[in-house]
């Protein structure tokens, strides 16, 4: 067919401005990491912040004490349930395009929650809230982990979206104590959503366009109904079970299924011929360790922010903007030892690290169970915030690292999404077995104690299961992951940068060649 000249300079016009739109991508490449990263920031303040508002919420909407609970259930079981299902989405369908649609969802269901006006309404949109964050943290970890090649690179980038994702975690709690003491608890949404409106216009422009696949991609859809709901269910019971009881009716069956579920889905993995899971992945030691202490890690973490949180609101009898202000050195503290850590990661390993952080998280929380009424703030909570930030910064930055180096990058939203699976499932546990620990010791001779100093006897034996959640990690890390050598700095051969792994160094090949680089020349450098 003969192409006439009215359709052949469209065709040009055309293919300039795409051209054009691909240069712009080019440039702004750069700005990837710095999306991707501030995506999970507002995610954890999104989530952290609304902690410290619930009665304020509550009190605003009239949520009845049933309905409390579910401020912050509702959005936690739909993001922990849906991360793998969105995570693999991802690898099949492109990280970019599940990236951004869940940027524009995240935004959406933020602005809807903002103006809410009954619990229900409340609840709702949060839940699909929750959806869009499934769909942004586990694809950001494979934006990350693609663009950027393995070694100091990759370690580099993961260590700035651990810092962000850290920074958010304290953030939260100081934005809502500001607000609710201000503006009020609806600009927690709001702000959160004018973010995520601009960071997917940013993210439009600056984010590589996914490679076309070569054939369809075949979507595990049993496996996907089936994983769903089991960890769906299981997220429920976790997180209800303390105040409906964990043998309760209206629990515990639940859990039952939600464990039929899970191994109704592995076994529909070994049957399918394009699992949504492949349970290879699994078979990397330096993976399936990490996802466990990632959870355990999560666990932790939780229950120092939130007891920290209690004592200072029952304990000092502190208001919310004076507890925002008691975190403050913890969030300041995170700026500088997370930076710090960002610049020497590459150059460490990452086994010694993750235990020496288990163990400083052990003596802040030992620290916190010597506080009382009397306790100066200066004494031992600003100390013991400084020490925490560090073993965070030890022990989940590595963590994250050793979770994703060895996965291909057909696997990497998948990668992304077990490993938060494995935190989501971790912080609600975490606080849940806390509490069991924290209510069941909390009482004196007239019966149980509702507030105020007295409190603390129960804090305190939960600041003791912390130290035991720690002495776990340690010993799991130290008894599994590899003690291997942080990976060199790339080699250059010909105006190419190769990475080299210290694995392939010492174990090498018959040829003494590495990836097309001589090894005895490798050694050399």
């Amino acid at each position: 067919m003969t192409q006439t000249p009215s359709s052949s300079a469209t065709l040009t016009i055309h293919n300039v401005g795409l051209k054009g739109v691909d240069r712009l991508r080019q440039k702004l490449q750069p700005l990837l990491l710095y999306v991707v990263s501030t995506a999970q920031f507002f995610d954890i303040v999104n989530a952290t912040s609304v902690s410290v508002a619930i009665l304020p919420i509550a009190q605003d909407l009239d949520f009845s004490v049933t309905e409390v609970l579910w401020i912050l259930n509702a959005y936690t079981i739909t993001f922990a349930g849906l991360l793998l299902l969105f995570g693999r989405l991802g690898d099949l369908f492109g990280h970019r395009r599940m990236f951004i649609f869940g940027l524009f969802w995240f935004a959406l269901w933020a602005l809807v929650v903002s103006f809410a006006t009954s619990p229900i309404m409340f609840i709702l949109a949060r839940a699909l809230q929750g959806m869009g964050a499934a769909c942004t943290v586990p694809t950001a970890m494979a934006l990350i982990a693609i663009n950027y090649p393995a070694g100091p690179e990759r370690t580099k980038a993961f260590s700035i979206f651990g810092i962000f994702g850290g920074l958010g975690a304290i953030s939260g709690i100081l934005l809502a104590g500001g607000l609710i003491a201000s503006i009020g608890w609806h600009w927690i949404f709001r702000i959160s959503a004018i973010a995520a409106l601009i960071l997917l216009a940013i993210g439009f422009v600056s984010i590589p366009v996914d490679a076309p696949k070569a054939e369809k991609p075949k979507v595990d859809f049993l496996g996907a109904a089936t994983v769903t709901l089991g960890v769906t269910g299981i997220v429920y019971y976790i997180s209800t079970g303390v105040d409906y009881g964990w043998a309760n009716g209206k629990t515990l069956p639940l859990l039952f299924i939600a464990f039929l579920l899970l191994i109704a889905f592995v076994f529909i993995e070994t049957r399918v011929q394009a699992p949504i899971m492949p349970l290879r992945i699994w078979k990397v030691s330096s993976f399936s360790t990490s996802v466990i202490l990632a959870f355990i890690s999560n666990a932790k973490s939780q229950g120092v922010i939130y007891y920290a949180n209690m004592i200072f609101q029952e304990v000092y009898q502190w208001t919310a903007l004076q507890t925002a202000l008691g975190f403050l050195v913890h969030a300041l503290s995170a700026v500088v030892v997370f930076g710090t850590l960002g610049r020497l990661l590459p150059r460490l390993p990452l086994k010694p690290l993750i235990m020496a952080g288990f163990m400083i998280r052990c003596i802040t929380a030992l620290m916190f169970s010597f506080v009382n009424e009397h306790t100066s703030y200066w004494a031992i909570p600003f100390p013991a915030f400084i020490l925490h930030v560090l073993g965070v910064g030890l022990t989940l930055f590595p963590i994250q690292i050793a979770a994703v180096r060895d996965a291909d990058n057909k696997d990497q939203g998948l990668i992304g999404a077990l490993y938060n699976t494995g935190l989501q499932l971790g912080a609600p546990f975490g606080i849940a077995v806390l509490n069991v620990i924290a209510i069941s010791t909390n009482g004196n001779s007239t019966g149980s104690v509702r507030g105020g100093p007295a409190l603390m006897k129960g804090f305190r034996n939960a600041f003791y299961a912390m130290i035991a959640m720690g002495l776990i990690g340690f010993f799991l890390a130290w008894a599994i992951l590899p003690w291997d050598k942080p990976m060199r700095p790339a080699v250059k051969k010909g105006g190419d940068k190769v990475g080299v792994k210290p694995t392939e160094l010492e174990s090498g090949d018959s040829d003494g060649i590495i990836e097309g680089v001589d090894k005895e020349e490798v050694l050399a450098r």
